[in-house]
């Protein structure tokens, strides 16, 4: 090639760039370009793909992934059908939407046909964005339904209620096929708990399974896909122990489809061999017993010629049992799993021959153990919180949980073994039995939980704050077992409203509750009687009914998933159960303030609670009517904002002039205009009424200034309960006291998280209190946990925006402390990742915020001098893409779309 040809073609490829850049450019500076995406996340029911649902009306929900800033979706088109290809065709035989003008991405609701049972259902996504005129589709999802009407359901309850009264049973039944299985399901209830194994295999992961309930009421089953299970012949058993129902109950059928398109079923009437195993007892709250010389290996072959009589010594007929009397309801909530596995911190000898394992942490869970010796070896495990001086386990705050595993060898060398129908709350387990001496690597502790997916992270530059974020998340975790249990090693473990109250804000920022709190409201609703009175635990097995009024849990259970969610259906669904306990706590009131309460303000610290009763934590400065009457407000007003939601417009003015009647009262009440304060002038009545807006603009001042004032008298402590420490740091933080609430925060003596801390704490305590005798002294307690809300709200700055629910819009608004030079949070929404971080260095204040593809934000970014805020090092004031709203404190408020920002400004 000669010189004057290879420059031409270089000038010409110079040229082809040059109009390729300038055509990028010209598309750049669009008014509204088209923004390349993908769709992504494509949910049912808040599940991917999920199996076995039941949910007439499930919800569809998507993502998008983008590069770029300002991404929104214009318009969608959700299309079901009953088979992929018709689908690729755009055919949606069993629902087409039509092309929605809408935005929403979440808590998209079906509205096509009724489902048929046993059914897979697939389903895509078309989504327009800016001015573009095709749409981009999603990759295909499926969902597949369940047993959909109590006729589905061939089999009868099996059991055997005559004999051995509070065993485990083992159900066997073998089973062999002449052609090819092309589909395989089986749904199972096996109540209280089961495991399914098949040819010697547990089926799927599931551990305490299926969910607990008022058994009277719901009775959840679980579906699993068992085709990789079968073989030509097969033995299947399924073990069931007492679990909260007390006496094993067995209902389940399995389905088989063939290739040349006929089907069988085996089901619960036809498994009726039954027998005892090596699991001699399991007790949710004693442990589990297990005698592995009783192991039975030959089970697992395909023969009943192993029953050598039928019935017999060994064997029996399991009879057709009284059905527990709930609906069966597919379990649509996250299964209880292990979901973490470590070694332990260390293992002592206190005292010959006695070990104790220390875990290095208060969890839920258990230990497995892998141990060698003669048969008949009996090793005890004892579980508790806290250890006596000696070393040794101290159970007393367990009450009369006996809370002991014992493992008894078969002696065939080394053996492995982990409980499977119980768990416990512990740090410390004692050893006793063990043949020789244990080492660390012979136990692995296991985290068992329900398997929610974390949703926050939290971090800054005190580290105590950090630590005590650790000890909220690993208290909730621990205590977050099919229901939001109150705590998880004594004799109780339920799911007690009064607590949830000031814990579900705290809860739904360390973890996405979306399908467990759809399940709990159920629960809840289960405990309704006819007069509307709903009770203090769900399920109902502790407390009274009526529920204390401060139980606001049961509709902020529907508020906080219609904001955090965009869950609409939730409210639509209880709503009448919801109002009719409103409805329930006006009619108990006179004169606007209800007559009655029995915890209030519960447990604050103990110098301001009631000696001799109700384990002294009663606030003798907390007046309970005054609690009650302003949650009877509370509970009013979010009625009011689900009817406007429903467009109910007279139950939205009802319930308004029900709240404002109830507010009137309770200033005409509480109100001390002498002090400047409501009640006894003590931080919870000062800080909740400041929550609830009862003082108005012309009181705060005087409510506020007492506030901080009772606060610093002292000494910069809390003396407030469960409910009104969330309260009183969100009310000093928002009216001018933010660095006074920090200090409570960061506080290290008594009465403090730091000071739970400084006493070698992991996990929350029950008590502000260091307490271990045999009252109410449990050391993993979610009820004290509020700070970690406080913590995301204010320190990192994310807050959903109730008018926008599902973070469609959502607010970042960060306070900068005195003390801290940096703080970031991130939170998994409904629409992706949203991040807050700042950070601050020799005057200047670093903003780092990411607004998820879809969703908008109003953000405060902090400056001292509007004009210095920068934005990747250009003036933002005057800046397209960002919408000035005003100035407001030492902030400027921005409305921002989606993608990743990094702000500076003057500090």
């Amino acid at each position: 090639m000669n010189d004057c040809c290879f420059h031409k073609k270089i000038w010409v490829t110079l040229l082809s760039l040059a109009s390729f850049l300038n055509i990028v450019n010209a598309k750049n500076n669009e008014k509204s370009e088209y923004l390349p995406f993908s769709i992504s996340e494509l949910l049912c029911d808040n599940a991917v793909n999920p199996l076995g649902i039941d949910n007439p009306v499930p919800q569809f929900s998507w993502r998008f992934t983008t590069s770029e800033r300002n991404f929104r979706q214009t318009a969608y088109q959700v299309l079901v059908a009953d088979a992929p290809e018709k689908l690729d065709k755009d055919e949606g035989n069993i629902w087409n939407s039509g092309k929605v003008v809408s935005d929403a991405s979440a808590g998209v609701l079906y509205r096509g046909a009724a489902f048929e049972s046993r059914k897979k259902y697939y389903w895509r996504i078309l989504v327009w964005s800016g001015e573009k005129k095709e749409a981009v589709k999603s990759s295909i999802a499926y969902f597949e339904t369940g047993l959909l009407q109590e006729s589905d359901w061939s089999g009868e309850w099996v059991g055997f209620p005559s004999g051995w009264i509070g065993k485990v049973l083992y159900f066997r039944r073998v089973f062999a096929f002449s052609k090819p299985v092309v589909k395989a399901r089986a749904y199972i209830a096996g109540i209280g708990y089961n495991e399914l194994q098949i040819n010697g295999k547990k089926v799927g992961d599931h551990v305490l399974d299926p969910a607990t309930s008022d058994f009277s009421k719901t009775i959840y089953y679980t579906t699993y896909d068992i085709l990789s299970y079968l073989q030509r012949e097969n033995a299947m058993v399924i073990a069931v122990a007492p679990g909260w129902y007390g006496m094993p109950k067995l209902r389940m059928q399995m389905e088989f489809y063939f290739d040349d398109g006929t089907s069988e079923i085996i089901n619960s009437s036809s498994i009726r061999n039954v027998t005892l195993g090596p699991v001699v007892s399991a007790a949710i709250l004693d442990g589990e017993l297990y005698d592995a010389r009783l192991e039975k290996p030959e089970w697992n072959l395909p023969s009943d010629t192993i029953i050598k009589q039928l019935p017999g010594h060994d064997w029996g007929v399991a009879p057709i049992v009284e059905a527990p009397g709930g609906k069966m309801t597919a379990q649509q909530l996250e299964p209880i799993r292990v979901v973490e596995a470590f070694a332990p911190l260390s293992v002592t000898e206190p005292q010959p021959g006695v070990f104790v394992l220390d875990a290095g942490q208060n969890l839920a869970g258990w230990v497995a153990i892998k141990a060698n010796g003669a048969k008949g070896t009996r090793i005890t495990m004892r579980f508790s919180e806290t250890l006596y001086d000696n070393g040794t386990v101290n159970q007393e705050n367990l009450r009369s949980a006996a809370a002991t595993d014992i493992y008894i060898l078969k002696g065939a060398g080394e053996e492995q073994w982990e409980p499977r129908f119980t768990y416990h709350g512990f740090r410390y387990v004692q050893i006793e039995g063990w043949p020789g001496k244990p080492a660390v690597n012979d136990f692995v502790v296991k985290r068992v939980r329900s398997d929610v997916e974390p949703a926050g992270r939290f971090s800054c530059s005190n580290d105590l704050l950090n630590r005590i974020n650790q000890m909220v998340q690993r208290t909730e975790a621990s205590n977050l077992h099919s229901v939001p249990t109150d705590c998880p090693q004594r004799d109780e473990r339920m799911g007690w409203l009064n607590d949830l109250t000031v814990r579900i804000e705290q809860a739904v920022y360390n973890f996405n509750l979306h399908r467990f709190y759809a399940k709990f409201i159920n629960d809840v609703c289960n405990t309704q009687n006819e007069n509307g009175e709903i009770a203090d635990t769900a399920p109902f097995r502790y407390g009274a009914r009526p529920a204390d009024p401060v139980s606001a849990s049961f509709l902020l259970l529907a508020s906080k998933s219609y904001e955090f969610y965009g869950n609409t259906e939730i409210i639509r669904r209880h709503y009448p159960q919801m109002k009719a306990w409103v409805d329930y706590l006006t009619s108990r009131s006179e004169n606007g303030i209800v007559e009655y309460s029995y915890y209030g303000d519960w447990s604050p610290p103990a110098e301001f609670s009631a000696k001799g009763q109700a384990y002294g934590a009663i606030s003798i400065n907390t007046p309970g009517e005054l609690m009650s009457t302003g949650y009877l407000y509370y509970s009013a007003k979010i009625l009011s904002q689900f009817a406007a939601t429903m467009g109910n417009v007279d139950d939205r003015k009802k319930y308004e002039d029900l709240a404002a009647r109830t507010m009137k009262a309770f200033n005409d009440k509480f109100w001390d205009d002498e002090k400047g304060g409501y009640g006894s002038n003590n931080q919870s009545c000062n800080s909740f009424a400041v929550f609830l807006g009862a003082p108005g603009k012309v009181r705060l001042p005087r409510v506020i200034a007492n506030l901080a004032k009772d606060v610093k008298d002292h000494g910069y402590h809390l003396t407030t309960g469960n409910l009104c420490t969330k309260y009183l740091l969100e009310a000093l933080t928002e009216n001018g006291e933010a660095e006074t609430a920090y200090k409570i925060a960061t506080q290290v003596t008594h009465p403090s998280w730091g000071y739970m801390l400084s006493k070698g704490a992991t996990t929350l305590w029950e008590r502000w209190e260091y307490a271990t005798g045999g009252s109410m002294n449990s050391h993993n307690h979610p009820m004290m946990g509020s700070v970690g809300s406080w913590l995301y709200k204010y320190v990192a700055g994310i807050l959903p925006d109730p008018e926008h629910p599902g973070f469609e819009r959502f607010v970042l608004h960060p306070y900068i402390f005195d003390e801290l030079s940096h703080a970031e949070g991130t939170y998994q929404s409904v629409k992706g990742q949203i991040r807050s971080s700042w950070k601050k260095e020799k005057g200047v204040l670093e903003y780092d915020v990411s607004v998820p593809a879809n969703s908008m934000a109003t953000i405060y970014i902090p400056a001292k001098d509007l004009k210095s805020i920068t934005e990747a090092g250009h003036a933002v004031n005057g800046q397209k893409g960002f919408r000035f709203l005003r100035m407001e404190g030492q902030a400027a408020v921005y409305e921002i779309g989606s993608g990743d920002y990094q702000f500076k400004s003057k500090w």
